[in-house]
């Protein structure tokens, strides 16, 4: 009977450091599942500027923040320029307009907004376009925000100088220059 006994207790005692073998590995299980999950989400929070995203995914931005914006585009073209890289979209809702993605390789070098003739009767849709543009540049930035960097620079633009830029918080340049053909160039780098 002290031979079953011994066999029945050594019997229990591999039955639970089983259990508990399996139960650990369920929680590391459960652990690893998690930090796969905050991975993916930091990795999407990582995308805020143009910067850190692919060409195919500020294009996306475009698209949808613009139709947000109701500012409507023409579809991005591949273009390439003195060997430079570009995708490009005309602005269909005001004439002689474009948004420009500037890339070296897999990099995005910054994004552009030519207007060709600016009139005082196009002055809040271009302000709009310029807003449309930052908004892609950061997905951290509001409209509201978006609208205070424009005003700012433009507020500091001289008669003799018809240009400005400012470094923004987020580490991105935005910049404004009014050509003499009558042109507003608006970037951000």
């Amino acid at each position: 009977m002290g031979g079953k006994m011994k066999s029945k207790k050594k019997w229990l005692i591999a039955f639970f450091l089983m259990l508990i073998l399996l139960s650990c590995g369920k929680k590391e299980n459960k652990g690893s599942n998690v930090e796969n999950k905050s991975n993916t989400e930091q990795s999407e929070d990582q995308l805020v500027t143009f910067k850190d995203k692919s060409i195919e995914r500020v294009i996306s931005d475009f698209e949808i923040i613009s139709k947000e914006n109701k500012i409507k585009l023409n579809n991005f073209e591949n273009l390439k320029y003195e060997n430079q890289n570009f995708y490009m979209a005309e602005i269909t809702s005001k004439a002689d307009s474009s948004y420009t993605i500037s890339y070296q390789g897999i990099d995005i070098k910054g994004l552009v907004l030519k207007v060709g003739v600016v009139n005082n009767s196009d002055l809040a849709m271009i302000e709009d376009m310029v807003v449309n543009l930052i908004e892609v540049s950061d997905k951290r930035i509001a409209e509201d925000e978006a609208r205070a960097i424009y005003t700012e620079l433009l507020s500091e633009i001289k008669e003799d100088k018809l240009s400005n830029s400012a470094k923004y918080k987020n580490g991105i340049t935005y910049s404004v220059k009014i050509e003499k053909t009558g042109a507003l160039i608006f970037s951000a780098q």
